[in-house]
């Protein structure tokens, strides 16, 4: 069979299969140009998109929550859940149309506990394109694995329970504010340091909840002076004679305030006394193992930086200096009579020396206060808060159904609500999870 030939418009020869080839091959280069670019518009407009709705849904999920806060509605049960209208959040000025594209969406938003925090399913209508009943079509099967990366999941709790016999170990020791971690740990507050003093439970236990108890503390002490007879010509406390006073008074004595601790050897005097102790950089060690400093990492004595947090230091040491002088007052003409340190005068020596003054010792720390009008003139006090410790922990039978049970059907075994039945404390409540998203 002869191949078939044609011509073109000048009579020549045309080989009609090359000619076919060649519309083939550019279709397959307008195909294989335009269709990628079509493909790479889709997914701009696609991310556009879906960087667009996200930050609204972000938006009326931080709505949600701040409303739910504030009226007090955030679900306390694991498992539980409230619906919120998407209506209020506007209404309630939570949420403006801004936010949302300029567009008063509506919807309901589903708060759910999950664990330690919240699931928030959306169900967002009237939002343009943002819209989720136009965005998803259906929800998934429910399965047993959180789905990641899921705009819209919806968590379906499931209920069991154990028997539990629920103990409390006595309170520990009273821990200063200082002896407490910075972090707020699992259960919610602050704990020690060093949790030596908190009471054990046994291996066997389950550790349900560790309560702390704050208690305000009061300590005293207080002021006495030296008393005198008569005014007389007597200057202020200066550790040299001042001119014009002839007579150093011994029983006058007071001493200056220590200055702080510098690394160079200060000048003798006669009235001066220097003390020298060793200086460190003390330092501990916080959950993100970076060194914290006391006093911005000087030098500074052991003793000074509270050494059960600051218990590192630095292998590097050095000398630190401080001192304190001797002062009197000086006079002329007669001479005072002074009486011992006391707190109130007497008729012989009426008058306080205001700068000779003693601070006792202070009394123990007592949940009493210790001032009355009997005392409030010499007596100082000083309080703190104190905070102990004790620890509740459980022994839990064996699961008490064959499976977990959806909440209506729950509630129908119990014969009594999830929040009550949670409340009593001879069972613990076993919360279990299905998961669905939509698609």
């Amino acid at each position: 069979m002869k191949r078939m030939t044609y011509v073109d418009k000048n009579g020549n020869q045309v080989d009609q299969a090359f000619e076919n080839k060649k519309l083939l091959l550019r279709f397959f280069f307008v195909f294989g140009t335009v269709l990628p670019i079509i493909l790479i518009i889709l997914i701009v407009v696609t991310t556009f998109q879906n960087k667009r709705c996200s930050k609204v849904y972000d938006v009326i999920k931080t709505s949600t929550k701040n409303y739910a806060q504030d009226e007090e509605t955030l679900p306390e049960v694991e498992g539980d859940s409230i619906t919120i209208s998407i209506g209020d959040l506007y209404a309630e000025q939570y949420l403006k149309s801004t936010q949302t594209n300029d567009t008063l969406c509506s919807g309901n938003v589903k708060i759910t506990k999950y664990k330690n925090e919240y699931i928030y399913t959306l169900d967002v209508k009237n939002c343009n394109t943002c819209s989720t009943d136009k965005r998803f079509k259906t929800w998934s099967k429910p399965q047993a694995t959180f789905p990641k990366g899921r705009t819209i999941v919806d968590v379906i709790p499931y209920y069991n329970y154990y028997g539990r016999d629920l103990n409390t170990t006595k309170w520990s020791k009273y821990y200063d504010d200082s002896e407490l971690s910075d972090e707020i740990s699992e259960y919610g507050i602050r704990l020690p340091l060093d949790q030596k003093e908190i009471p054990e439970v046994p291996k066997e236990a389950n550790i349900y909840k560790i309560e702390n108890e704050e208690t305000k503390f009061y300590r005293y002490r207080d002021k006495s002076w030296k008393w005198y007879n008569i005014e007389g010509n007597y200057s202020e406390h200066t550790s040299e004679k001042p001119n014009g006073f002839a007579n150093k008074d011994e029983n006058t004595l007071i001493y200056s305030a220590w200055t702080d601790y510098v690394q160079n050897y200060p000048e003798e005097k006669e009235y001066r006394t220097i003390e020298q102790t060793t200086g460190y950089k003390m330092y501990y060690v916080n959950d993100k193992n970076e060194k914290v400093y006391y006093n911005d990492g000087k030098y500074s004595p052991r003793d000074e930086a509270n050494t059960t947090k600051y218990d590192k230091a630095e292998p590097e040491t050095t000398t630190l200096y401080r001192y304190r002088d001797k002062m009197w007052r000086w006079y002329n003409g007669q001479k005072r009579e002074y009486s011992n340190y006391s707190s109130k005068g007497t008729a012989y020596t009426p008058y306080k020396d205001e700068k000779i003054e003693n601070l006792g010792n202070p009394s123990a720390w007592s949940t009493e206060k210790a001032i009355d009008d009997s005392n409030k003139e010499y007596r100082v006090e000083e309080s703190k808060i104190m905070t102990r410790f004790r620890t509740k922990y459980e022994f839990l039978t064996i699961i008490k159904l064959k499976e977990p049970l959806p909440k209506e059907e729950f509630e129908e075994k119990v014969k009594m609500t999830i929040d009550k039945f949670s409340k009593r404390e001879d069972i613990k409540l076993e919360v279990t999870f299905q998961y669905r998203y939509k698609k």
